[in-house]
């Protein structure tokens, strides 16, 4: 089986808490799926959640709801210089 090459990715962690939105942007680098990443990483934002609401679309802990926001592959390069600025997840 022939591994896959390492790629490296920003993303976006969606959060609604009561009438607050925020979008929370990190990297990561995966040669796997990038969006089963981005979703594993949703799932536990806030520790621990009550599992995947498919009606609300993300993951409820405490009052908070997150969902995977999008993704985009970049280059390692660009990795380099935004780590310095953005969580590495």
């Amino acid at each position: 089986m022939k591994n896959q090459e390492t790629k490296h990715y920003i993303a976006t962690i969606n959060e609604l808490n009561g009438d607050m939105e925020y979008d929370t942007k990190y990297l990561f680098k995966t040669s796997e799926c990038p969006d089963k990443y981005n979703d594993k990483v949703a799932s536990t934002w806030r520790g621990e959640g009550e599992g995947y609401d498919e009606e609300a679309g993300g993951y409820w802990s405490d009052n908070s709801l997150m969902s995977a926001g999008e993704w985009k592959e970049i280059p390692a390069s660009h990795f380099a210089i935004l780590k310095k600025y953005l969580a590495v997840l």
